[in-house]
């Protein structure tokens, strides 16, 4: 099988020649402290290194590591930057939400919730909200990427480019208040995030149905949990949310025939037989860590219905563990969650700071031989 090939298997439910392998979406990649200290230890030397995701230090790997680890994905990006040797210490991006720079990434600051102090639905509607056009991703770029791309044998997506209404309302609001609109003021808190999915649908009728056909997946995110349950209650997701991501995965389908794959972090396990309602075909990043989120026990519960694309702890293992725990990290995710496909093996969001370089290249390392044992056992 050629990545393409092993990648669409695992997507559709059938057992590849091995385990497919992802590395370089916005929530599947390496920090840029890590993938500095990376390409030091192998001794690589790239020409730039580009961002992904400024908030959250992200990088886009070089194409000489993706192939060292065997990566079978590839990314259509709307958007890159080059790094900066001095990043700025506060940011307001184009919905007005501010974050000030932490020692590792950027975080929303105190006042940086720009709806906030908003009393009506009328200020809602006054606010300047982005469209489409104005979020500015470069299209034609974007075009190029996708036809180079569909010359190749990877497996091609669409990074998490795309937000959900639930978190991305917090974000807008501010945690503690939107929350408490979602039960005291319950049209303040639906009115945002049904602003948000609408300008969502115009991002995809825009920059996704254009290159749809080259596409096999595609994410988008909605951080859904914590380390211990939902934030919200299913009852809760059903009446408010459902709805909008619904409308999300339905601009999806339109626009294109690609696996749609949710990012949400945390304890989720409650709301995946309502994500798999909608349309949804895949939960990233199966953070095993949080409550519920047994990968055996997902696998048993719901593996005929959705792809699991992550689940390589990077709270614990991979950070803190020797390269042996890591191999045995890699081996149990694998025996839980590849027998029948469904399975794309990636560590749990972006491989963090501080994450040695000797773990990492264990994990792809051992994600090929056991990733390729693991199937010819069953031949």
């Amino acid at each position: 099988m050629n990545s393409r090939e092993r990648v669409l298997s695992a997507l559709n439910h059938e057992e590849p020649d091995r385990i497919p392998i992802d590395m370089g979406g916005t929530v599947s990649t390496i920090h840029v402290d890590a993938y500095r200290a990376l390409l030091r230890y192998l001794k690589i030397n790239v020409d730039d290194i580009w961002i992904l995701d400024s908030v959250s230090g992200s990088s886009r790997p070089d194409e000489e590591i993706l192939r060292k680890f065997h990566v079978d994905t590839r990314y259509i990006y709307p958007k890159l930057s080059k790094i900066e040797q001095n990043p700025p210490l506060e940011m307001i991006d184009i919905w007005g939400i501010k974050r000030k720079f932490t020692r590792y990434y950027y975080d929303l600051t105190r006042d940086g919730s720009p709806l906030s102090k908003v009393e009506d639905l009328e200020e809602i509607e006054q606010f300047n909200w982005p469209n489409a056009r104005t979020i500015a991703y470069n299209l034609d770029d974007m075009i190029e990427q996708a036809e180079r791309l569909a010359k190749q044998d990877y497996a091609v997506g669409l990074p998490y480019v795309i937000v959900g209404s639930f978190a991305h309302s917090m974000l807008l609001r501010g945690y503690q208040q939107f929350l408490a609109d979602v039960i005291l003021r319950p049209k303040i808190a639906d009115s945002i995030m049904e602003k948000v999915a609408n300008i969502m649908v115009d991002v995809i009728k825009e920059y996704v149905e254009p290159i749809g056909k080259y596409l096999d997946f595609v994410f988008f995110g909605d951080d859904l949990g914590s380390q211990t349950a939902p934030i919200i209650s299913p009852q809760v997701y059903r009446r408010y949310v459902k709805p909008k991501h619904k409308k999300i995965v339905d601009a999806f389908r339109y626009a294109t025939k690609a696996k749609v794959i949710i990012h949400s972090d945390g304890a989720i396990s409650p709301l995946i037989d309502d994500l798999v309602d909608v349309g949804i075909s895949g939960i990233n990043p199966v953070q095993v860590t949080a409550k519920g989120m047994d990968s055996k026990e997902l696998k048993e519960k719901f593996g005929d219905r959705i792809i699991f694309w992550g689940a390589i702890d990077t709270q614990r293992v991979l950070p803190f563990g020797t390269t042996s725990d890591v191999r045995k990290e890699v081996k149990l995710r694998i025996d839980h969650m590849g027998k029948g496909g469904g399975y794309v093996l990636t560590s749990v969001h972006n491989i963090q700071p501080l994450t040695p370089p000797e773990n990492i290249i264990a994990m792809y390392d051992e994600a090929i031989g056991y990733g390729r044992t693991f199937y010819n056992r069953h031949v």
